[in-house]
């Protein structure tokens, strides 16, 4: 199954996901990053997204959009475009390590309800507690080895 992504955000985030990811995965084919900027008129945001969605769709068996926040204005065009037809599979929580799990996964994902479930267990895990390991009484002379 070829899955096409579109990363949609608030100013130039996805862009800059986009970018960090490809300097971890590579070039990413069938990737569209979005940013809704100063600039942009809402029309002219959800022109680019329905421009992007009609090129991806024509090649892919899937599209999926991850956008930045829930209620924001990248979601509402998702919103829209899920609302007049768009037949793909939309989740926020835009984050690197979301994008680099599905990217890196998606041709294995036979299905939609497997893109569904991978997105589900990334998006639970992308959050984590960095924690300092221990160190029994150092000498300040001593160095840690990370």
């Amino acid at each position: 199954m070829r899955i096409g992504v579109i990363l949609a955000s608030h100013g130039e985030f996805a862009r800059a996901a986009l970018g960090a990811v490809e300097m971890i995965a590579g070039k990413q084919p069938d990737v569209v990053a979005l940013g809704l900027t100063a600039e942009k008129s809402l029309e002219t945001f959800e022109a680019e997204m329905r421009d992007a969605y009609e090129a991806l769709h024509a090649d892919c068996d899937l599209v999926v959009t991850l956008c930045d926040i829930y209620g924001g204005t990248p979601f509402n065009v998702t919103t829209r475009c899920l609302l007049n037809g768009m037949d793909m599979v939309a989740y926020t929580g835009l984050s690197m390590p979301v994008v680099v799990e599905l990217l890196l996964t998606r041709d294995g994902l036979d299905s939609a309800d497997a893109v569904r479930s991978q997105l589900t267990a990334a998006h639970a895990g992308a959050q984590q507690e960095i924690k300092a390991p221990v160190v029994a009484a150092a000498d300040e002379d001593d160095d840690l080895d990370l």
